[in-house]
């Protein structure tokens, strides 16, 4: 009798985590229902305390964070805009190295604009070129912006 009860148990189961995990895991994972603009940071643009001012939208948005950013230390990635705009989250990659998920989502300040506590690793190779993807809503079009960081050492 236990064997029969675990042969229905099981396919019960997993179905039931399956449907869990469309529900609660796939808009952790995909969370914009519309394919996101991307726009790419202009030339000479860093992450850095003078930060890079980008157009979206016909909307002045500037992303800034410290002069240094050393590698596995915290640090905090602010965004304003002139347009009212709905900070989502800002996640970090390396080109051409897989190296995790780093994201970590805006929350907003009580002065005004977006801040988002980052922490970055250290990259066995050595590398400190990172690429940070912000993610925002303007206008309920989604927007991608990507700006270079490049962590420094000491």
């Amino acid at each position: 009798m236990a064997r029969w009860l675990s042969v229905l148990l099981i396919p019960v189961m997993l179905g039931a985590g399956y449907l869990l995990g469309e529900h609660w895991l796939r808009p952790l994972l995909v969370p914009m229902d519309v394919e996101a603009v991307v726009i790419e940071a202009p030339a000479g643009c860093e992450l850095d305390a003078q930060g890079c001012l980008m157009m979206v939208a016909g909307t002045q948005v500037r992303v800034w964070g410290p002069d240094r950013i050393p590698p596995l230390a915290p640090f905090d990635l602010r965004l304003d805009g002139a347009a009212p705009m709905e900070a989502l989250d800002v996640s970090y990659i390396m080109p051409g190295m897989e190296m995790g998920v780093h994201r970590f989502e805006f929350t907003t300040l009580a002065t005004g604009g977006w801040v988002a506590e980052s922490v970055l690793p250290v990259c066995m190779s050595g590398r400190m070129d990172w690429v940070a993807k912000v993610r925002i809503r303007l206008q309920g079009q989604p927007y991608e912006l990507r700006i270079p960081v490049l962590l420094r050492r000491g």
